[in-house]
């Protein structure tokens, strides 16, 4: 069997996305609009054996999105789409998730592991922590300002996984969040240098790990932003608190585990190029 790489619009790739990722084409459609190109890996009988699209990132290429189905050609097509896909526009990264890509046959042909997608489950916390001198905690709600809202976004922008913020995540209920339960990070002159964003979903509270500017992350803002999250958490009634992260550092992820917070799920980020 001879097995081909296509080039495909990106709005092609949605039949395979829908039964890949088992959601009907029409709740995928941003995931197309998000990518530059697409790539189909087929037999020399026409059968699909999946598809990526490349969806940029603000350092680190791009993101493959998509994956390729269980056969006894999946870990040789994982690759085929995963090397054209760099080919094509330099370095590219995936999320590993065993149902979309393989990552043994992955990391056996090269791919490096260069951080991961979690989600920490537990009781809220309670570990109080001071904001450094010169930065206020101050809900989401009560700062409007788009401005500095997009400036605490940017701030994971550095971080593999995450992509360049759109200006529509500033918007009050973007994500799904709560701005009253989210927290921003304000420095002296009103810039917004760090974010955690919470909501109540279940009766559970569910946030992202906090995103720190790059010149605030030696000090404790991170740990201050999230003990603000979980005193609001806590003051509505709510015992238990679901946390995801990308790329967090593994500093990041034992100072969340000392808070009692326990891995409940753990994808592999892995890069080529």
């Amino acid at each position: 069997m001879t097995l081909e790489v296509r080039s495909a619009a990106p709005a092609e790739l949605l039949p395979t996305f829908a039964e890949l990722y088992g959601a009907p084409a029409v709740d995928l459609a941003w995931m197309a609009d998000a990518c530059t190109i697409g790539f189909v890996a087929l037999t020399d009988a026409g059968e699909v054996l999946g598809a990526v699209g490349t969806r940029p990132s603000p350092n680190y290429g791009a993101e493959l999105v998509g994956g390729v189905f269980a056969s006894s050609e999946r870990d040789e097509a994982a690759l085929a789409l995963v090397r054209a896909a760099q080919t094509q526009v330099g370095r590219v990264y995936l999320f590993a998730e065993g149902y979309l890509f393989p990552p043994e046959a992955l990391l056996a042909a090269g791919l490096r592991e260069v951080g991961a997608y979690r989600r920490l489950s537990g009781r809220v916390p309670y570990r109080h922590v001071d904001p450094p001198a010169g930065i206020r905690l101050r809900s989401l709600a009560d700062v409007p300002a788009a401005e500095a809202r997009l400036q605490a976004l940017r701030t994971y922008e550095d971080r593999i996984g995450h992509h360049a913020v759109a200006p529509e995540a500033a918007a009050d209920g973007a994500g799904g969040f709560d701005s009253h339960f989210s927290v921003i990070a304000l420095d002296e002159v009103g810039q917004g240098v760090g974010i955690c964003r919470a909501a109540i979903e279940d009766g559970e509270g569910r946030l992202d790990a906090p995103g720190v500017a790059s010149h605030w992350r030696h000090t404790g803002l991170r740990a201050a932003l999230l003990n603000e999250v979980n005193t609001r958490l806590r003051a509505s009634g709510i015992t238990r608190v679901n946390v995801d992260s990308w790329g967090d550092t593994a500093e990041e992820l034992a100072h969340d585990l000392k808070l009692g917070l326990s891995v409940l799920e753990e994808n592999p980020i892995l890069a080529l190029g």
